[in-house]
């Protein structure tokens, strides 16, 4: 019995496989030579300083420098949670290396807090996918504005851009220094907008202004809530948000937020900024819709047309509840009218929209969002009350 064992653990002994030693790249060192100084949470780089350089060295499983290693490496932009380009897209910038090590200069595109990039060997056949990422540069936080402006204004998406877009941010600081201020521009069943403001000093006194980009939609899925589970409310001051950046038909949006607000709630409804108004006059170089960017600047803010005509109810109203002015002031069938704008207020207004047809409104202000789909684009306000309607 004893000699049977003995057997069989001799045999299952031979079975045993013996690989060979690892050998090859394992690891990527990377250090900073440019900027001298990285900053820090509590010493944040310039936004003009994204002049960056580094020294890269390969090792082997030794811990040795790895002679041997010539392979090219793809460096990617990591911040806001996401890298930049995606794996796939068009490098950041790519390192020759020769015997082991390997020197980059670059410069970075806009990014915004605790920023690395991240550099691997990935680009064929040979590659070993050793990976390293650089030590980290802080920059400062975004604002409401670095989220809205697109990269340019000219660009062919411009109307629907968000350089963040998909990125993870946290919004807690304004653009206008201590006069600045985050308020809350309208509420609605699943979320609120929100501008950032530059108010009479630095107490946060109205009146508050604010400039083109510096609004933003926060969708919540249901109604809003702060940190400790207290409804916000239009004119409510906030410390700020955080959440993911998404493209909803044209939209740009924070999804998944958290909204922060210290201490009690205050409401400065004053502090809100006055709606833009819409210049429909067309004038080549001043006509909202003969320049829609003006749209994509204040949406998500208050825009206000004066005397525009009330069209015709149509399959929109039925399906949609939306129903469309006319700021040429003629209305009547505006179905294929692509200089209107539409209207929704079902939710927020008692007011049937079938009692004003055909009537001239000395005012009208609503929230704007777009709806951005092939073959179908189109601004909708949104009336937060009565007072948004001045009728006739």
């Amino acid at each position: 019995m004893m000699r049977a064992i003995l057997l069989v653990a001799l045999a299952a002994t031979a079975c045993v496989d013996h690989n060979g030693p690892i050998t090859g790249t394992q690891s990527l060192k990377v250090e900073l030579t440019l900027p001298a100084d990285p900053g820090s949470i509590t010493n944040r780089l310039a936004d003009g300083a994204r002049a960056v350089s580094f020294t890269i060295t390969a090792y082997d499983a030794d811990g040795k420098i790895d002679t041997t290693f010539t392979n090219p490496l793809q460096a990617y932009v990591s911040y806001l949670g996401t890298l930049t380009p995606y794996f796939g897209g068009t490098p950041f910038a790519v390192v020759n290396m020769v015997a082991g090590k390997g020197t980059v200069s670059a410069t970075l595109p806009p990014v915004f807090g605790p920023t690395t990039v991240w550099f691997d060997d990935s680009a064929d056949a040979t590659a070993t996918y050793a990976t390293g990422v650089s030590p980290t540069l802080w920059y400062r936080d975004p604002y409401i504005s670095d989220i809205q402006t697109p990269a340019s204004e000219a660009a062919l998406n411009a109307l629907t851009n968000s350089p963040l877009e998909n990125k993870n941010v946290s919004v807690q600081i304004t653009r206008y220094g201590a006069r600045g201020r985050l308020v809350i521009t309208s509420r609605f069943a699943q979320g609120y907008t929100l501008a950032d403001v530059q108010c009479a000093d630095n107490n946060g006194s109205p009146p508050c202004t604010s400039q083109a980009y510096d609004s933003i939609d926060v969708f919540s899925y249901s109604a809003p809530q702060d940190q400790n589970k207290r409804f916000l409310n239009e004119g409510q001051i906030v410390d700020g948000f955080a959440g993911g950046i998404t493209n909803f038909d044209g939209l740009i949006e924070v999804g998944f937020p958290q909204t922060f607000v210290t201490g009690l709630p205050a409401i400065c409804l004053a502090c809100e900024p006055v709606p833009v108004k819409v210049d429909a006059s067309n004038a080549a170089a001043t006509d909202w819709f003969l320049n829609p960017i003006n749209f994509k600047r204040h949406q998500s803010a208050a825009i206000e047309l004066d005397n525009a005509k009330v069209c015709d109810l149509d399959s929109d109203y039925m399906t949609f509840k939306q129903w469309k002015v006319d700021p040429a002031g003629i209305g009547g069938n505006c179905k294929s009218n692509k200089r209107v704008l539409n209207v929704i207020s079902n939710a927020s207004l008692d007011l049937d929209p079938a009692t004003i047809v055909g009537k001239t409104l000395p005012r009208i202000v609503g929230v704007l969002r777009p709806i951005m789909l092939p073959g179908f684009n189109v601004w909708i306000i949104y009336p937060r009350s009565m007072a948004d309607i001045t009728v006739p």
